[in-house]
Formats: C-alpha cells, sequence, structure tokens
C-alpha cells in the first residue's frame, strides 16, 4: 500500500467492518426519515423555484418532450426571465407522469436525490481516507442545518451539491487507481454543471485546478483520459447548443441578478469585490456560528465586531433560527480535520478536498454569497469535520486504553442520531413560528393553503370568479397552476389594479387577499360594502389570508378619470444628452431616474409607475441631426414610434413593432434620412398591458 492509500494513523479500517456497514445503513436510514417525515410541513412555504420545476416536466410530458421554441429535449428552461433550469426539471418527469403534482412529489425527488451526497461522503471516507467512523459522513451531514432545511426543499443548489459530491468520490476512486472511475466522475461532474447555474463556475474550475494538480497522473493514463476527454465534448454539447442559439442569455442572467460585474465601475473594483465575495465562502463564522442578526435582537447588549460578520445576512427562509448552517460544536472538529489536510496536502486525497474546497465559492462569488448559491461547501466541510472527529476518537482510544473505539463511535452515532432527529422535531414544532414575516419579504407562506382553498370554491361555485392577490409571493401564477391546474374562474388579481382604473366589479367577485391589501382598501376610499367571508391563518394563528367581497363607491368613474388625468401629466428635468442641455418631459418613475435612459449603460433602466405608454419628449437647445433611434427594451411585445419636429412642424416618424422575448433588445428605428430637429417625441407602448402598467427602458441611444 502506498503513503497515499495508507489510513491515517495506522487506523485498521477492517476492525469491525459489519458495525461499520450496520452504522452506515443506520445513519443512511436517520438521514432518509428526516428528509422525508412531513415533508409537505418543514420548510413552511412551497416556493415558486420549487413549483416551477414540476410544471416544466408537465408542460415537456404534454409537448412530448419539445420546449416552447420546438426544440426536442431543450437544455435550459426559464425561471424568472432567467433559463437557470435544467437537470432538475427532467428529474421531475417520470415522478410527476406517475403520481401527478404534489408537494410531496416534487419534494422527495430533490429529498431522494440528496442521498446521493450522503452515500458518497460516506464511501468516500471509507475507501479513500480509510477511517474507521466513516459512516460519520451521512450523519454529519443529516445533522448539518443547511442541509437538512434545503435537502427538504425542491431547490436545484441540492441536486448540484449531491452531485457534485458524487463527482469528488468518483475522481478520488479514479486518482486512487481504478481508472475506469473516470467516467462516472465525468458524469457526475457534467450532470453537477447542468443543474444549478453556479456550478458552470464551480465544475470547470475544479476539473482546471486537479488537471494541474493531477497532471503526471493524468499523463500516465493519457489513453484513458483521451477517452473522458471525448465523452466530456459530447455532454458539453447540448450546452454549446443552447449557447450559440442564445447569445445574450449569460449577460441577461447577470443583469437580472445586478451582479456588480455588469455595472459600469473600473476593472479592478470589480475584481476586488469578486475576492471579497469569495472570501465570504470561506469565513468559518459564516457557516458556524448562528446568524449574528438573530443573536443581536435576542440579546442586544452583545455587541459583535463587525469585521467579523462583513457577509449578508441569509434570507429568513434560508435559515433556521437559532442554528448556524453548520452546528458550531463540530467546528473545533471541522478545524483538526482542516489543518491535518493542510499538513498532508502532498497526498492526493487531502490535496484534492482542499482544491475543491477553494473552487466551490467562485461561482457564488459572481453575484454575492449565499447559502443557496454556497451550498455544495457543505460536502467538503462535511468530510474535514469527519476525519478531524475520527482523529479525535482515535485518539482517546489510543491514549485511554479502558475506552474501547466501537463504544466511542455507538456514543457518537447516538449523539448525532439524536440531534438529527431532535432537529426535525424541532423544526416540525417551532419552525413555523420561528419567524413572524409570512409574507413577501419574508417567508412567503400559504401558497398550497391558498390555491388548493380558492380552486374548491372556485369548483363549487362557477359563477363566482376568485380572484387571488399576488403581492405576498414570487411567481404566484406558477404557483397557481400547480396547485389548481386549470380553473377556468380563478385568476390572479390585485385589488389595487381595480383602484386605478375601472373594471367590472360586482358581488359575484371574491378576492382574497392579505392584511396590507385590506388596509389600501381602506386608504383609498374607492370601495363600499366590504364583506369578509372566511379567513385563512398564519401559522402563529393570526388572520393570514381574508376571502372578501367588495363594490365600488358610487362616484367612482370621476374619481378614476381625475387620477388618469394627473398620471398622464409629464415631469420636466434638463439632461446632458450629446453635449447639450436637453428637455426631456416623462411620465412619473418608480425605477431610478430619466437619466439612466440616457447614460449609455445598457444595464440600467428606467420604469414608469403606471404609465403606458412611456412618452419621451426631448427639446435640445440647438438643432441636433438625427438617423437612427436605438431603444434598448425589455422581452414584452412592444410598439414603438419616433417622431422628429423643426419649428413645430413634423419632419419624420420611424415605427418598429417587436413581438415576446426571453431577453432585453436592441430595437432601432431608422428615418429615410438625416433629420435635422429641434424636438424628439419617442413613444413606448406595451400592447398587451393595460393603461396602467409598468413599461421598462434600459437605453435610448441617438445617432
Amino acid at each position: 500500500m502506498s503513503q497515499a492509500e495508507r489510513p491515517p494513523d495506522g487506523i485498521n479500517d477492517n476492525a469491525h467492518p459489519n458495525s461499520s456497514m450496520v452504522l452506515f445503513v443506520l445513519a443512511l436510514l436517520v438521514y432518509t426519515v428526516t428528509r422525508l417525515v412531513r415533508l409537505p410541513d418543514f420548510p413552511i412555504y412551497f416556493f415558486t423555484d420549487e413549483a416551477i420545476q414540476t410544471q416544466h416536466a408537465a408542460a415537456l410530458i404534454q409537448s412530448s418532450f419539445r420546449g416552447l421554441d420546438g426544440v426536442l429535449f431543450p437544455v435550459y428552461f426559464e425561471n424568472g426571465g432567467q433559463f437557470n433550469l435544467s437537470l432538475s426539471v427532467y428529474a421531475q418527469v417520470l415522478p410527476t407522469l406517475l403520481f401527478g403534482k404534489s408537494v410531496w412529489v416534487t419534494r422527495g425527488v430533490s429529498a431522494l436525490i440528496s442521498l446521493i451526497a450522503a452515500i458518497s461522503t460516506g464511501l468516500t471516507l471509507r475507501n479513500i481516507f480509510k477511517i474507521r467512523c466513516w459512516w460519520l459522513g451521512a450523519l454529519l451531514l443529516s445533522a448539518a442545518p443547511a442541509w437538512f432545511l434545503h435537502s427538504r426543499t425542491a431547490f436545484e443548489t441540492v441536486m448540484m451539491a449531491s452531485l457534485y459530491a458524487g463527482f469528488l468520490y468518483c475522481y478520488l476512486l479514479y486518482r486512487q487507481g481504478r481508472i475506469n472511475a473516470l467516467f462516472p466522475a465525468i458524469l457526475f461532474g457534467a450532470a453537477s454543471f447542468y443543474a444549478y447555474s453556479p456550478a458552470q463556475l464551480i465544475v470547470p474550475l475544479t476539473g482546471v485546478f486537479l488537471l494541474i494538480a493531477d497532471a503526471r497522473y493524468h499523463w500516465q493514463h493519457r489513453k484513458l483520459v483521451l477517452l473522458g476527454a471525448g465523452l466530456l465534448v459530447i455532454l458539453l454539447l447540448p450546452f454549446l447548443r443552447f449557447s450559440l442559439s442564445h447569445t445574450q442569455q449569460r449577460l441577461q442572467h447577470l443583469v437580472l441578478l445586478n451582479s456588480y460585474w455588469v455595472k459600469p465601475i473600473p476593472l479592478y473594483e470589480k475584481i476586488l469585490m469578486y475576492i471579497s465575495r469569495y472570501l465570504k465562502g470561506l469565513n468559518p463564522i459564516y457557516w458556524f456560528w448562528p446568524n449574528p442578526s438573530i443573536i443581536e435582537s435576542t440579546w442586544p447588549e452583545i455587541k459583535l465586531p463587525s469585521w467579523l460578520f462583513s457577509y449578508q445576512h441569509d434570507l429568513a427562509r434560508h435559515t433556521m433560527k437559532g442554528y448556524g448552517h453548520l452546528l458550531l460544536f463540530t467546528f473545533p472538529f471541522f478545524l483538526v480535520g482542516l489543518i491535518r489536510s493542510i499538513q498532508r496536502f502532498k497526498e492526493f486525497h487531502h490535496r484534492t478536498l482542499l482544491l475543491v474546497t477553494l473552487a466551490i465559492p467562485s461561482g457564488a462569488a459572481i453575484v454575492d454569497w449565499g447559502i443557496t448559491r454556497g451550498l455544495a461547501m457543505i460536502v467538503p466541510i462535511t468530510l474535514f469535520t469527519a476525519l478531524g472527529l475520527d482523529a479525535v476518537l482515535h485518539s482517546i482510544s489510543r491514549n485511554w486504553r479502558r475506552i474501547q473505539h466501537r463504544h466511542l463511535s455507538a456514543l457518537i452515532f447516538i449523539i448525532f442520531a439524536v440531534l438529527s432527529l431532535g432537529m426535525l422535531a424541532d423544526a416540525l414544532t417551532n419552525g413555523p413560528t420561528w419567524y413572524d414575516d409570512y409574507g413577501m419579504s419574508g417567508m412567503q407562506h400559504g401558497a398550497q393553503q391558498v390555491f388548493t382553498r380558492a380552486a374548491e370554491i372556485a369548483r363549487l361555485d362557477p359563477q363566482t370568479k376568485v380572484l387571488v392577490s399576488s403581492t405576498w409571493a414570487n411567481g404566484t401564477d406558477v404557483l397557481m397552476d400547480y396547485f389548481a391546474g386549470d380553473t377556468p374562474n380563478l385568476k390572479m388579481g390585485n385589488i389595487n389594479a381595480f383602484s386605478m382604473q375601472y373594471r367590472p366589479l360586482d358581488r359575484n367577485m371574491l378576492f382574497v387577499m392579505t392584511e396590507e391589501d385590506l388596509d389600501f382598501i381602506d386608504e383609498s376610499r374607492k370601495f363600499t360594502n366590504v364583506r369578509i367571508e372566511e379567513t385563512l391563518p398564519y401559522p402563529d394563528g393570526s388572520d393570514g389570508f381574508y376571502f372578501v367581497r367588495l363594490e365600488y363607491v358610487e362616484d367612482i368613474r370621476a374619481i378614476l378619470e381625475a387620477e388618469r388625468v394627473a398620471r398622464q401629466a409629464l415631469q420636466l428635468e434638463i439632461i446632458n444628452l450629446n453635449r447639450q442641455k436637453v428637455k426631456v418631459q416623462y411620465p412619473i418613475l418608480d425605477i431610478n431616474e430619466i437619466v439612466h435612459a440616457f447614460d449609455g449603460d445598457p444595464n440600467t433602466l428606467i420604469r414608469t409607475l403606471e404609465a403606458n405608454p412611456l412618452r419621451l419628449i426631448l427639446t435640445f437647445a440647438e438643432p441636433q441631426q438625427v438617423t437612427t433611434i436605438t431603444a434598448i427594451i425589455g422581452g414584452t411585445p412592444t410598439e414603438l414610434t419616433a417622431r422628429a419636429y423643426k419649428d413645430e412642424e413634423e419632419v419624420g416618424m420611424a415605427t418598429a413593432q417587436v413581438e415576446v422575448a426571453t431577453v432585453t433588445r436592441q430595437v432601432e428605428l431608422s428615418f429615410d434620412q438625416a433629420l435635422t430637429i429641434d424636438t424628439l417625441e419617442i413613444t413606448i407602448f406595451n400592447p398587451h398591458d393595460g393603461e396602467i402598467a409598468h413599461v421598462h427602458l434600459w437605453e435610448i441611444i441617438l445617432e
């Protein structure tokens, strides 16, 4: 046996192999139970990012596995304007076909896939690091709070991290001498690459690290490596096909995520920002210490040094109150394991573990650190912790002969099994009331409860049109389709739309709304005869959702007409454009200032508060020559018109019309010839929206 393959400190892995396997099977049982018991009940939300995967899977089945563009077996699927779903959708196809849509099915698929991580960490510790307590991998993962929470969701980050763990195990097998394991390693790596967008940097960077670190070993097996490279090229073809047909998608993804990489700041600042965000993923305090904001709110007298907690806190729905992302008391064992691996850097398995640790933060750092983007880091941390804990147990049993290793193993198993089961009990019992913000900025609780009840009412009374507010969660239209399916008299509808524009309103309409919507009704003074028919409670027992019927006040038309006139009134501002002062008239905005439409940055946008169309009237201090006007707009179907004036007479007009798209696009309005003008009126109209709508504009360029 080579030095690299020798068990640490002379540990004999063959001691009590049957008991170790029994403990491993029991650890997997604990893991599975704590993932599946009352799966729909915790986390207490069912998020649109979970539902949309099953929605896409159902659509694939109905379309004979063709995407919206007709492509057979599409590589990526849209979610919130981004093509960032892939393998997780295909994983839902067979379960959806067999069992239909349910929270159990959608989350259960993800939970079972996460077993790959539990199994892989255990086998890595047994077959690669050859420690006695190799079953600790599955048990430590089971008791990791962040992994516990997210492995009970259908977020694609869980699949990516689990497949990455499979890749790591297979690569280490290959590096140990089982060279044919290179092929499953490549398959796992490619699957992880497709599972979640941050992996598109994590996986290639891991590959570069390992290619360089193990170059001599790869050269010794170059024929096999060439075959592996061929397999890798084949697996990358779908990604290349998608990239060639969606050339702007990567940039659009960064724009939607508000990444600093697409902002007009110097390159050196971007590099420094990347380094800062990258280091957040390596901060052990982030991983092991309970969220500082929670501690500060509980014990305000404790003053925590800001430099230790420079990262942005994770959203409440991604944390477990009172817990760190990892159990705090395991930190010393992690530290022992990390130090031992650094000391043994020359040994391939320790070196590989350190390199993947350095690779994982790279994906999240492109935007900013968050537990979902960095969940895969829990895999190497778990391995380090298991190595450290096993070393401590071995040291105790070696120095205190009366304490036998198997007794320590049984004790440690019981401790972590109880912790896992206790965490499950705590989450199911207390988790629903850990946080009291159940709305958009918090837990976004209520999808299953609201849409199931709303659909029930709609089906029992076809004469009632049920309108559900969208103000309390992201992607409520997706959630409605998931839970209610095709129910003709169930729609999304916000009461504020009725307050801004006259719409038919009678007692056959039933609105499902939040307390904030009820407050809006009172403040608007536009509705009367408001009657609450029933309520749905939040988990803490307070009223969460109200089923309401109401009517307009008598003079509603006059009120709305006065507001319409005020809404169309244009603001006036003077900006610098093409080296001269230009007067710009524009409607009221609710995102950014008018100057951002002329700042030369295609990544900043303006948005009208309510006005559709968006009218811009530019008055130049000196005559201006214009031939072409380029507008950068979003994906909504849009009609654009430009009218050019000189001395108050129209001298030219240009129009364009574009249909729906998934990314921002440039639209040119060209006059027949260069025009000398002093006034230019640009109109951007979204024909599929009403008069009251948000119109988005990224940039206007005059040439």
